[in-house]
């Protein structure tokens, strides 16, 4: 199924409701907010969406809605019975257990409807506490966070609530929720709103905003129902919930205005590698909100004007995997734990002469998972090209000390053309003359470098394609019925195909060490990656 789209329309003030814990007043904070919002901006349209509720229909937070928020438009998306989590309540019903993307899309299919209907407010409430699952049984914080929708964050007021309001809150930031408010009730005996609302101001930036609580349940419905009205009223029409939605809509516009500016503004300050900047303008730049899995979240091209209700942010696939660094996807949930561990324990320290766990533990793994006999060392680099600055060097100093040149002897490296192995010099001066380094003023091509035949898939088959001048030692090229084809190297070199690669490489070689040249490295594309690094 494909990505989802982030929730961001300039006419939908969007909100999602994230509570510490369970039972710290999430639909009661929701019911003040819609209220509110009916209230000071009665022109617009605001909606409540419940997109997991678990326990009977008739006890439904959108039930609630509709008793206390009258007018407010509401939806539940997935209701089971069992009030239990709800990936106990989705096993136990007799229901299909929606998937992730399953439920993603519902909330977005729901939110862009109504982005349609007009300028409004939607605010989504969540199950539970902020860890708790969803049907599937991910983690909601996991589940929602492609969503990319900002946050009123309700905190926890009563015993321990400090420590589960913190915790909550980094668990949130920790996946890159913007968490824009935070909401608790007053409770002037624990006075954990003035400890929160200290710890979130200083260098969060965080409003804290506290409400009285609610009456004590009657025992009469009535006299219970008639009490949480004058509540609401109240809550709904006070100068603390007014501000709190007045941030939120500034939060909103000030969102927006960053990410339609953000290309005009890099056009302005920032110098782009591989690129020339001749030709560059502000629209050929791409504006990246997030990025989760193999997508980002792109602004939607400004070439034209785009309507209030057109949604300003679009999955945008990252074909090149952020240039080949996101193997198993962006914002994985367990990698950002690892790297904020590493963070909190180390932050960043020196290598020369020291050693840390991490970086023993990494080294003994990978020589244990390789089991070459001569690969003995771990070295650690910073980046791809400055590994290949060290690859580079071992290579050329190794071939040296075993076929006893001397030491000013000049020493080149074999790769094949087109390739590219980065933009530090030692790097570009393993790659032919390019539009990548010819105009740089110390590039000094040291090397030979192959022609070579490529695979492509055309019309379904497999086909290796031969340049023209190679045709008279390789032969014209081969057609495939499968890629397991093209790599079964045990049937080529049955069928001699092998030999012709390397009669010819063979013969290369040989006229090349014929006009005396030395050469201390190899330097091979990975076949499987296909992109000349």
């Amino acid at each position: 199924m494909a990505p989802v789209g982030a929730l961001l329309w300039r006419s939908l003030k969007t909100y999602q409701i994230y509570g510490a814990n369970t039972d710290v007043g999430k639909t009661v904070f929701a019911s003040v907010l819609c209220n509110a919002a009916r209230n000071f901006w009665p022109q617009e349209k605001t909606a409540f969406l419940k997109p997991v509720s678990t326990g009977p229909a008739a006890e439904a937070d959108d039930g609630h809605i509709e008793r206390f928020a009258s007018g407010i438009a509401k939806k539940t998306l997935f209701q089971f019975e069992i009030p239990a989590s709800p990936h106990l309540a989705a096993a136990a019903s007799n229901k299909p257990t929606p998937k992730d993307n399953e439920v993603l899309k519902s909330i977005y299919d729901y939110s862009s409807r109504r982005a349609a209907e007009g300028p409004g407010w939607l605010f989504i409430e969540t199950a539970g506490g902020v860890h708790s699952p969803a049907p599937s049984g991910t983690p909601q914080a996991d589940l929602y966070a492609p969503l990319r929708i900002p946050i009123v964050f309700v905190g926890d007021s009563q015993l321990g609530g400090i420590s589960q309001t913190i915790s909550a809150f980094e668990s949130l930031k920790l996946r890159g929720y913007d968490v824009e408010s935070i909401l608790l009730f007053r409770d002037d005996y624990y006075q954990n709103y003035t400890y929160l609302t200290d710890y979130f101001a200083r260098d969060r930036g965080i409003p804290v905003a506290a409400l009285e609580q609610p009456p004590a349940r009657a025992a009469d419905s009535e006299a219970d129902v008639k009490a949480m009205t004058q509540y609401y009223q109240e809550m709904a029409s006070s100068d603390t919930i007014k501000g709190t939605l007045e941030h939120l809509q500034d939060r909103h516009l000030a969102r927006i205005s960053r990410l339609e500016t953000m290309a005009h503004d890099a056009h302005n300050v920032i110098w782009y590698p591989f690129t020339q900047h001749k030709g560059l303008t502000p629209d050929k730049i791409t504006a990246i909100d997030s990025a989760h899995g193999d997508s980002f979240q792109t602004l939607v091209p400004q070439r034209q004007a785009i309507s209030d209700d057109q949604a300003l942010l679009q999955p945008s696939f990252d074909g090149s995997s952020s240039w080949w660094t996101q193997g198993l996807g962006h914002a994985n949930p367990k990698l950002t734990l690892a790297a904020s561990y590493a963070a909190g324990r180390y932050g960043h320290v020196m290598f020369a002469s020291a050693v840390h766990e991490p970086a023993l533990a990494l080294a003994q793994t990978l020589l244990k998972s390789l089991q070459n006999p001569r690969l003995s060392r771990v070295f650690y680099s910073d980046n791809g090209s400055t590994g290949m600055e060290v690859a580079v060097k071992m290579g050329l100093r190794a071939a040296r000390v075993r076929y006893g040149w001397n030491a000013d002897d000049r020493l080149e490296i074999l790769g094949l053309r087109g390739s590219y192995h980065g933009d530090t010099m030692g790097a570009m001066d393993s790659t032919e003359p390019s539009v990548f380094n010819e105009k740089v003023e110390w590039y000094n091509g040291k090397g030979f470098w192959f022609d070579y035949p490529s695979v492509m898939c055309k019309d379904g088959k497999w086909q290796v394609r031969v340049p023209e001048a190679l045709r008279e030692d390789l032969g014209n090229g081969r057609e495939f019925g499968a890629l397991t084809e093209v790599f079964d190297v045990a049937g080529r070199e049955a069928a001699q195909q092998a030999q012709l690669y390397e009669t010819y490489i063979t013969k290369i070689l040989a006229r090349l060490r014929d006009q005396g040249r030395k050469f201390g490295a190899l330097v091979m594309e990975p076949v499987i990656l296909g992109a000349g690094a």
